[in-house]
């Protein structure tokens, strides 16, 4: 049987609790901590400074992220679009137009003789086109023209003309890659890629500027047989391989035409990804 204890009485015979146990019941069920209006300056200080150091940690792999991500939606978009607008060429005239490179490397000219400069002088010569087919070029410019908006044609002097920013050339990521290299041998390098040098980007080749800022840059070659996109227009970092890419139009003979990573000349700087990669990813 469960049996109560008396309460101790104090002089006047009233029941009351000694004032060290009342005490000692309240700190039982709340923590002295618990008490507390808030932190300390310390602790809010040392809270902060945890806080910071994973943001500096993390921030920087989130943005970048972020950005990569940005890019390789635009790299998408331009795709289709210049990948939609060979289907409508090929619709508006009823055929495939005679404007392309192989769809796979098939040899090409060899320099024979270099100038003094390091420029090729004289190059080999071949009976068949090794680089395809330009019977077409002229019709197919014409027909691109109308399946895009263009808000801006540069003919020539691109980047005086504000077309496009400042990019590399072959020759001067050859350089960033050697400094130590002569500008006879950085010419020898990149011979075959002359159409991508700093200077003939610059002031030789022919540039539009879309509706949404992309920018479209003609190798000199007829047509779009090589030519190079501008995903993000003048945003930066306006360097191949992480916004600039190079792309060729490629086909056979009675074929329709394919838009593809050109492998006849793909420059890529430091870090950066090739057309080819950014497809496959």
């Amino acid at each position: 049987m469960l049996r109560c204890l008396p309460a101790q009485q104090s002089g006047g015979g009233n029941l009351t609790a000694p004032a060290h146990s009342l005490e000692a019941l309240f700190k039982s069920f709340v923590p002295y901590q618990s008490a507390r209006s808030g932190f300390t300056l310390a602790e809010v200080l040392i809270t902060l400074g945890i806080i910071g150091v994973v943001a500096a940690m993390t921030m920087p792999v989130l943005i970048s992220n972020y950005r990569e991500s940005v890019i390789k939606n635009q790299f998408k978009k331009a795709y289709s679009l210049v990948a939609q607008s060979l289907v409508q060429i090929e619709v508006n005239n009823g055929y495939p137009l005679e404007c392309y490179v192989w769809p796979s490397f098939r040899g090409g000219n060899a320099c024979l003789e270099y100038a003094e400069d390091g420029n090729c002088k004289k190059w080999s010569s071949s009976t068949t086109d090794p680089y395809g087919s330009s019977a077409n070029c002229d019709i197919f410019q014409q027909e691109f023209e109308k399946t895009v908006k263009i808000i801006k044609v540069c003919e020539n002097n691109a980047l005086a003309q504000g077309c496009i920013p400042e990019y590399n050339g072959t020759d001067s990521i050859v350089k960033q890659d050697n400094e130590d290299i002569s500008d006879v041998d950085s010419n020898k390098q990149t011979a075959g890629t002359a159409w991508w040098r700093k200077n003939a980007i610059a002031k030789d080749r022919k540039a539009y500027v879309l509706a949404d800022g992309t920018i479209l840059l003609m190798s000199g070659w007829s047509g779009m047989r090589i030519f190079a996109i501008d995903v993000n227009g003048k945003r930066g970092p306006n360097k191949w391989g992480y916004d600039l890419f190079s792309f060729s139009v490629s086909s056979e003979p009675g074929k329709s035409l394919n838009l593809i990573p050109s492998y006849l000349a793909s420059p890529v700087e430091k870090g950066g990804k090739s057309a080819k990669q950014m497809l496959s990813e």
